[in-house]
């Protein structure tokens, strides 16, 4: 079968593996059940709708619905079996009723769960979800040369940004012709993301002065969309002469990057200019505050303490009732993992990757924002997303 997948390196699979495994015993869980697609490609390297149970004593098995060539080519896990039914999986895995199964009881339809309740009175079914984030919330050279290939081409869409943009183009206009660039330009498309009730239709989200009367996300400003059933999103309302930014994910091999870049088809006046440069000072703090050891909460106060200073805060990260309590999110497999930069966030880590976005949004009249992925190292921050701050066209 040929193909033209990038395979996951064997090495990194088997520290997966190993950390997983040192979790078990740790926890004393006798296993864990994986159904989410992102976890499942994290530990078996491909995608494959079905399940990868990691038992703490033995190898692990990734049980597929469909099409086991496919499986066999590219799973990294060699026990490799059809999933069959749902109501054997038990008694396919050899799980008797002692066992301490870990599954991810917040990510499965309630159904779901109360199914595999029914299929074995005396099992003990704990939650695992925010483990495995936490799990993949630390990322390798590897993961963070993923996401870096993911940025650079983000990079490259602004400057074709540069050269399309024209006043009398709409927003959707805009991010249809940015996506289109994109997947022809090695962009891998889907954008997953864990937020409840999400869905994305662009990787460019084009969203300028005249769409920003309406968020409904949490998010600093989420644009009108194209109907009500999403009205969020690039809509069909003309970009102009004002400023407007654009938020796009990039995705190289399923690794997701996030960066934000203002535009104005002319020059800021100088207010507006002046906004732009507070927004620049925010990066500059994030930048010079964000190393190992440090916790996130005291990073999210020293940014609302710098935005009363520089005379934004009223405005940053949206306004009145839509302001949002959150100034960044970690990247991966996912657009929004762990860690959040938020009052209560956590310490941060060596091979965290975040993207933090400052914005400043006065609803109906003007939207800026700088958005930049962040990777955590020994020393401090890498910024993996290098095109300028902002672009007068």
């Amino acid at each position: 079968m040929d193909s033209n997948y990038s395979g996951i390196p064997r090495e990194e699979i088997e520290r997966r593996h190993a950390r997983l495994r040192n979790y078990l015993i740790n926890s004393d869980l006798s296993g864990i059940l994986i159904f989410s697609n992102v976890e499942v490609y994290y530990y078996s390297g491909i995608g494959l709708e079905g399940v990868v149970y990691f038992p703490q004593d033995g190898e692990p098995v990734h049980l597929v619905k469909r099409n086991m060539e496919l499986a066999t080519k590219f799973s990294s896990i060699s026990n490799i079996d059809n999933f069959g039914s749902l109501s054997q999986i038990f008694k396919k895995l050899n799980i008797d009723s002692s066992s301490k199964i870990g599954v991810e009881l917040d990510f499965l339809p309630y159904s779901y769960v109360e199914f595999l309740k029914t299929l074995n009175k005396g099992l003990n079914l704990v939650n695992v979800t925010t483990k495995l984030r936490e799990l993949r919330a630390v990322k390798t050279k590897y993961e963070i040369s993923q996401i870096e290939t993911a940025a650079k081409l983000v990079d490259r869409s602004f400057e074709y940004c540069v050269e399309i943009a024209k006043p009398e183009m709409t927003e959707i206009e805009l991010a249809a012709n940015l996506d289109r660039w994109l997947i022809n330009n090695g962009h891998h498309g889907y954008i997953t993301t864990r937020a409840f009730n999400s869905a994305l239709l662009n990787y460019s989200y084009v969203i300028g002065r005249a769409s920003s009367t309406l968020n409904i996300h949490f998010t600093p400003i989420s644009g009108w969309g194209l109907s009500l059933k999403y009205p969020y999103g690039p809509s069909k309302q003309k970009i102009g002469n004002d400023p407007f930014f654009v938020d796009t994910c990039g995705n190289f091999n399923g690794y997701i990057s996030d960066t934000t870049r203002t535009f104005i088809l002319g020059r800021f006046d100088m207010k507006t200019q002046s906004q732009i440069e507070a927004l620049q000072h925010m990066k500059q703090l994030l930048m010079n505050e964000m190393k190992p050891g440090i916790n996130l909460g005291d990073v999210y106060i020293k940014a609302m303490d710098l935005a009363e200073e520089l005379g934004i805060f009223n405005n940053f990260m949206g306004e009145g009732g839509d302001k949002v309590k959150f100034l960044g999110h970690g990247v991966g497999l996912e657009l929004d993992e762990l860690p959040i930069l938020y009052a209560k966030g956590n310490q941060i880590e060596k091979g965290n990757i975040l993207a933090c976005e400052p914005k400043f949004i006065e609803k109906g009249q003007k939207v800026l924002g700088i958005e930049d992925t962040y990777a955590i190292t020994e020393s401090g921050v890498k910024m993996l997303s290098q095109s300028p701050d902002y672009f007068e066209v």
